[in-house]
This record gives C-alpha cells, sequence and structure tokens, in this order.
C-alpha cells in the first residue's frame, strides 16, 4: 500500500479475487488506507476478503504540516480515522476477527492501560 502498489479498493479486491483461493485475504489496516480514501469505503468493498484488522490512528493535518510519517504520531481518538463509520462498516460486513492494536504508548503498564481504554472507546463507536 505505502509502496504504491495498490491504491484503491477495487484493485486490492480484484488483486485479492485474482488469487481464486480461500487462503488468501486482505489483512486490513485503517490508518494505511486514510490517506488514500475513507476506510470505511475500503472495507465495504473489501467486506468478506478482511481476514485481519490493524487499529492505527492517522492524521492528515499533521502529515501535511510535518511530512506523511508524522501522521501516524498522532493517539486514538485525536487523528481522521471516523471510528463510528469504521465500526458500522465492519459490522455491515459481518467482520468477527479480532483487531490488532499498532499504535505507540504501550511501553509502560500505564501506556497498556491508556491503549486499552482507548480500543475499548473505538469499539463501542
Amino acid at each position: 500500500m505505502w509502496n504504491h502498489f495498490l491504491l484503491s479498493p477495487l484493485e486490492a479486491a480484484r488483486y485479492v479475487d485474482e488469487f481464486n483461493s480461500p487462503w488468501v485475504g486482505w489483512h486490513f489496516d485503517v490508518g494505511n488506507v486514510i490517506t488514500y480514501g475513507w476506510p470505511e469505503q475500503w472495507i465495504h468493498i473489501l467486506g468478506k476478503r478482511i481476514q485481519k484488522l490493524h487499529i492505527k490512528e492517522f492524521s492528515r493535518e499533521k502529515a501535511n504540516k510535518e511530512g506523511l510519517w508524522k501522521g501516524f504520531d498522532v493517539e486514538y481518538l485525536k487523528g481522521d480515522d471516523n471510528w463510528s463509520s469504521v465500526m458500522k462498516a465492519l459490522d455491515d460486513i459481518g467482520y468477527e476477527g479480532w483487531g490488532i492494536a499498532e499504535q505507540p504508548g504501550a511501553g509502560s503498564p500505564e501506556g497498556l492501560k491508556k491503549l486499552s481504554q482507548e480500543m475499548d472507546r473505538i469499539f463501542a463507536s
């Protein structure tokens, strides 16, 4: 994705489908797609192809001001992910898998507790 291989959800869906295998799917990263569109649209188009989920925040404003990679340097719920729309889209496609926290701040018990609380808020959206 960040190598500009697949830049749209339609391309991504076609790519997975061309394998014609139940063993090939998409590991969807919510934060990574924000520079290419809206995560909820990607989720609706990828649908059942999504096998795993990365929960990551991204700030377009921070990326525009400080450089693309700085867009990831933002806490959960303080970026541009519309978590209620993302969670609704995941419900719409029947996603029942797990989500991996991919966010800085887990370097201490307090940091882990904060991440856990933020993820609880995201999942409850």
